[in-house]
């Protein structure tokens, strides 16, 4: 999973930053700048919360953004099911299994 982020890298940045400075639009403890060209790809390797912001007085605008990735299980698939049905030469049995394929993915949620 990435985040991607677009901006004019002559005037605004992206910090990575913990929760607290997030809510608070601190940019002095920021844990990483991902800025390097204003079309900048962030990969989400974990499941945690991610926050990023800009600096300069920006993220009291609202140029900011949280992101929470979770592990998003497939469901179980559903049982089977067994149908009985009567033949010429006595009882056959017919096996139907109804499943879904999923494969396992994560999804963003923003806060």
């Amino acid at each position: 999973m990435v985040a991607v982020f677009n901006f004019d890298k002559h005037y605004f940045n992206v910090l990575e930053v913990n929760q607290t400075s997030y809510e608070t639009c601190n940019d002095q403890t920021f844990v990483r700048n991902i800025t390097r060209g204003g079309r900048d790809v962030v990969e989400l390797t974990e499941a945690r919360p991610y926050f990023f912001l800009s600096s300069g007085g920006y993220c009291f605008h609202g140029m900011k953004v949280a992101i929470n990735v979770e592990i998003h299980q497939a469901p179980a698939p559903a049982p089977a099911q067994i149908n009985v049905s009567p033949s010429n030469s006595g009882c056959s049995m017919d096996l139907l299994i109804n499943h879904r394929l999923r494969r396992s993915e994560m999804k963003l949620v923003a806060f």
